[in-house]
């Protein structure tokens, strides 16, 4: 719906026109027609003069009245107009500030006639005697202005003007020497006159530098993981990225690149843009170990954690050439440095022409890019290390197999020096003195007798420990055979080979059957309900109970016996070959064989683990997998 007060307003320019030109009319017929009027008929209806004279005052007074009545009229149609134009002229500069940085008009020759900036830049900071020296030029006679816009160059960008067609958003790059890049985007209209007649072009241009620069960076940075990921050398990616660095600045600079490893050298590797600036190993060795000693901090920024920037005082340039040839106005740079012994170390160096300062963007970028270069150098040692590691890899294994080899050999010939050198003395022990017994059984004193009886058990015991070492060293080489094992039958034929008052004592749950090689498994239920069974012996009711119970994807079987016990602070001991936790006088063994029961638990993949308590008995509990699903 139209507002109320805007009705009978003058929308454009020519309808303001119009009013004020019908206003002019009416003021003019008011005040000379009642006095045209008046003389007409003061000729021809009277010759008084008194009423010539009162007439007269009439119409003067009539026509003031009229005149003054219409001038208001027109006046207030004047400063409507001029009101709607003030107002419209601000809101055209406020649209021109959200549009873009500065606002352009050229004429019809192409030459740029008129800039009016916005006044701020992009981060809202006051421009400071920013002015573009393109006043009174065409944009092509710039010097160090290009079009960079992929649609176009000079010719075709200067024939879409000659054709009076609009364009949006071109792209120019306008870098002249000993000044910092802007980069920046340009739309334009074509401006016609009333009559229709070209006057040329008017439009808005933003800075896109920063935007551009920093889209820049991330291209290099995708190119530089591109080329880790593809194992590029080092070398070829540190130049690579100085070259790409370069391309990301603001000004006109060389970047150089270092970096070492921490190897046994020690040494600085440095890359850059120009093959012609020379760094002296000796000056540069130098420098680059002692940076802050010969810079100053870097003025306007922080340091960034690790990063430490300064600017390299020109006394301790590397070369003369590097100020009198290059023209170099400042060098800065930023270092990572190493917090780790054996962590490489890296920095960016960029060496500006033209410009003293530097700038606040450039140390932002260059921060960043050493970020990514750290982790890139970083990542490329590491698969340099991991490299040489594998390329030795199958030398170790050969190494590795050459050595067990013969461990294995060692060992088959240490068990055939056991089974064969060592249980002959014992024979020979036990025998002599078996035949001493027996044929000077009458002269024998009783004394003699019991050293005797004493010498034979210390030789059938060694003979024992002896066939406890063999089992344990021959299951070290025996595969393991896996088959359904039905554990009833099998404890069945294990508790038959008891006597009926030891059979009694075993009281069994109902087992499942288990995929394991059944000798070995055998084996475990003999030495672990023999056990059971020899130290619950002495108790008034002895008692052992087998159980079993599903667990996860485990079963897990416990045997529990009512006897001895042990203490749990020597629980550790409990599965250690030859180690006893109660006197061979009171229980016989060897102390080998819940060694050999958690070799043979854990070469199924289970796990064993014992409680216990003096006088109140102990608990067995071991696990085995549950496979069916891989064996049936």
């Amino acid at each position: 719906m139209a507002d109320p007060k805007a009705q009978g307003k003058p929308k454009t320019f020519e309808q303001s026109r119009t009013r004020v030109n019908r206003s002019l009319i009416l003021v003019i017929l008011t005040g000379i027609g009642p006095l045209a009027l008046a003389g007409l008929y003061m000729a021809d209806a009277t010759t008084d003069s008194a009423n010539w004279k009162l007439t007269v005052l009439l119409t003067v007074f009539l026509g003031v009245l009229g005149a003054w009545f219409m001038g208001n009229k027109l006046l207030s149609g004047l400063l409507n107009v001029i009101k709607s134009s003030v107002q419209s002229e601000n809101q055209l500069r406020r649209l021109m500030e959200l549009s873009g940085d500065w606002y352009w008009q050229q004429d019809p020759d192409h030459t740029i006639v008129r800039i009016i900036y916005r006044g701020k830049d992009q981060n809202g900071a006051r421009r400071q005697g920013h002015h573009l020296p393109f006043d009174g030029l065409a944009r092509w006679d710039v010097e160090g202005l290009k079009c960079i816009d992929s649609r176009y160059n000079w010719d075709s960008f200067k024939a879409l003007l000659d054709s009076h067609q609009p364009f949006d958003r071109v792209a120019f790059e306008y870098w002249p020497a000993q000044a910092e890049r802007l980069i920046f985007e340009s739309t334009g209209r074509p401006h016609y006159g009333l009559k229709g007649e070209f006057l040329g072009y008017m439009g808005v241009s933003s800075d896109m530098t920063q935007k551009r620069l920093n889209e820049q960076l991330l291209s290099l940075q995708r190119s530089l993981l591109q080329g880790v990921l593809l194992s590029a050398p080092i070398p070829e990616l540190a130049a690579s990225y100085a070259r790409g660095l370069k391309n990301c600045l603001t000004v006109h600079a060389e970047v150089v690149l270092g970096y070492r490893d921490k190897s046994a050298d020690n040494h600085w590797r440095v890359r850059g843009t120009n093959p012609e600036l020379r760094m002296p190993l000796g000056k540069g060795q130098a420098f680059w170990d002692n940076a802050e000693e010969y810079c100053d901090p870097l003025d306007g920024h922080d340091q960034h954690g690790l990063v430490w920037l300064g600017k390299m005082k020109p006394e301790h340039y590397f070369d003369e050439s590097w100020k009198n040839n290059f023209g170099f106005s400042s060098i800065w740079l930023a270092r990572r440095k190493a917090i780790e012994p054996n962590q490489p170390e890296y920095w960016i160096m960029v060496a500006q022409q033209g410009v003293e300062t530097a700038c606040h963007d450039d140390v932002l970028r260059v921060l960043t890019a050493i970020r990514l270069l750290g982790l890139c150098v970083e990542r490329r040692v590491f698969e340099d290390d991991l490299q040489g590691l594998n390329g030795t890899l199958e030398q170790r294994i050969n190494d590795r197999t050459a050595a067990l080899t013969r461990s294995n050999s060692e060992l088959e010939a240490f068990t055939y020096t056991v089974s064969h050198d060592l249980r002959a003395p014992l024979r020979a022990i036990d025998g002599f003195s078996s035949i001493l017994k027996e044929d000077f059984a009458d002269t024998l004193p009783d004394e003699a007798r019991g050293l005797l009886d004493r010498i034979s058990n210390n030789a059938r015991q060694m003979g024992g420990l002896i066939d406890g070492l063999l089992d344990f060293s021959r299951l070290l080489r025996t595969d393991v055979a896996r088959v359904k094992v039905d554990q009833k039958q099998l404890l069945d034929q294990i508790l038959d080979q008891l006597d009926a008052k030891r059979k009694n004592i075993v009281e069994l749950c109902d087992l499942p059957p288990v995929y394991a090689d059944p000798v070995l498994l055998k084996q475990v239920w003999m030495n672990l309900i023999d056990n059971a069974l020899k130290f619950s012996s002495k108790a008034d009711q002895p008692k052992v109970l087998v159980e079993c119970q599903k667990v996860g994807r485990f079963y897990r079987f416990s045997i529990r016996d009512n006897g001895a016990g042990f203490d749990m602070k020597y629980a550790d001991k409990l599965f250690n070959v030859f180690e006893r936790l109660h006197h061979k006088k009171d229980f016989d063994g060897t102390g080998v064989g819940l060694a050999i029961v958690k070799r043979i638990i854990e070469r199924h993949g289970g796990e064993i683990s014992a409680t216990g308590e003096l006088g109140q008995g102990a608990c067995f509990v071991f696990t085995l997998p549950d496979q069916v699903d891989l064996f049936e």
